[in-house]
This record gives structure tokens, sequence and C-alpha cells, in this order.
């Protein structure tokens, strides 16, 4: 499990902010998770996060941790947030567009920087919000793509993947089905999950496995 690191602007002096019911996906694999999102002092995390680099870390391996990824915010389809756009257009055409962040769920800095990035006048009204103005607001909102290049340091990582394959090894006395005599357990296995735990109780099931048979074999001797 790990972070992922990217400087986009839009996460600039925005550490700290989260977004309850974000989407993720990675553009160059199948890879797509939803959660809670949190911008970082380096990039991002949060649940969703964690949880796309578990599934995907070897994918993310091979593209050495370099890749483009798209982020709804809100986690909202792009017509359902036309639609919210155009009632508020309709029942507030006098509401100032810096005054709607509420709408999307969304704390009024992360706003104010939307508004930045789709070059906006946050004093502007609903009323004088054009429907190119809307449709740029929408790309931002739903469909915003991140350059990550690179992934939180070793030891920041929670969980690790990768090791010998489980169909090589019999998992009645953690023995090798290739090599004789020889046992595995613990982390030179390839057992990962979207948290530590998983890793843990491997390791003393394997380990309580492993002392049973060697176990036994010491008493029949």
């Amino acid at each position: 499990l790990f972070t992922f690191n990217c400087k986009d602007i839009i996460l600039q002096e925005m550490a700290g902010t989260s977004f309850e019911k974000a989407e993720v996906k990675i553009n160059q694999t199948k890879l797509k998770e939803n959660g809670a999102l949190l911008i970082t002092h380096w990039g991002l995390s949060g649940p969703a996060i964690l949880r796309l680099s578990a599934w995907g870390a070897k994918d993310l391996a091979k593209l050495n941790y370099s890749f483009d990824l798209q982020v709804n915010w809100i986690g909202q389809k792009s017509s359902e947030v036309q639609s919210l756009f155009l009632s508020l257009k309709k029942d507030f055409p006098n509401k100032q567009i810096s005054n709607i962040y509420f709408s999307f769920n969304l704390n009024k800095r992360f706003w104010n920087k939307i508004l930045v990035l789709a070059q906006l006048d946050s004093q502007i009204t609903m009323a004088q919000l054009s429907n190119k103005n809307i449709n740029l607001l929408i790309e931002i909102l739903t469909n915003y793509s991140l350059k990550i290049n690179g992934k939180s340091t070793f030891k920041d990582e929670f969980v690790t993947c990768g090791g010998v394959e489980l169909k090589e090894v019999d998992f009645k006395t953690m023995q090798s089905k290739i090599v004789p005599n020889l046992y595995f357990v613990g982390e030179v296995l390839d057992i990962d999950a979207i948290t530590g735990g998983f890793n843990f109780q491997a390791a003393w099931s394997g380990a309580f496995i492993l002392s049973e048979h060697l176990r036994k074999g010491i008493s029949e001797e």
C-alpha cells in the first residue's frame, strides 16, 4: 500500500483537504476505486488511493509509478452535475458563484482553486455563468487529470506484494512443492491485501501450520 506523489497546481496549498465520495481511475489500466480521498503535502492519499495501490501494485510498478490519474472529486456523473448547475442558475440567478461550493460538498478553499483554474471571477453571479463556463467546471469536478510521478517512500508503505508463488507451496505444511524440506512463511510469500492485518494473520497462521508440522515430525521420530 502506498500513496501517490503529485505536484499539480490544484493540489498546491490544499494539504488536509478531503473528499468523501471521490472516484479515481488510472488511464493505462482498468483500475478504478471509489471512496474517501485526501490531499497531502506530497500528493494524494486516503482509502481510495490505498485500495488503488493495493490492487494495482504490480501494474503500477511496471509503469514505474508514472501515470495519469483521472479524478472525480465529487463522485457524481457529469450529467448529474450539469443538472445541478442548471438548477442553481435557474433558482439562484443572483447568487455569486463563489458561494455555491456547498452544493458539491466541497470546502470553500478548494472551490476557489477550481474557479481560478477555470479563469472565472468569483464575484460573478450564476446568471452570468455561460454554458461554456459550466462545461469547464464540470470537467474539472468530474474528470480532472493528474500526472502522478512517484509513490511514497518505502518506509511509509504499509504492505508489500510479491514473493514465492502460492501455487508452489503446500499450505497444509508450508513446504515447497518443488524443493523438499524447504518451507516458507511470512513476507516471503506472495500474500497481500488492502491493509497490513492480512499480512500479519498470514504470517501467524503460516508459522502455526509449520510449527505443528515440525512438532508432529519430531514426535513421530
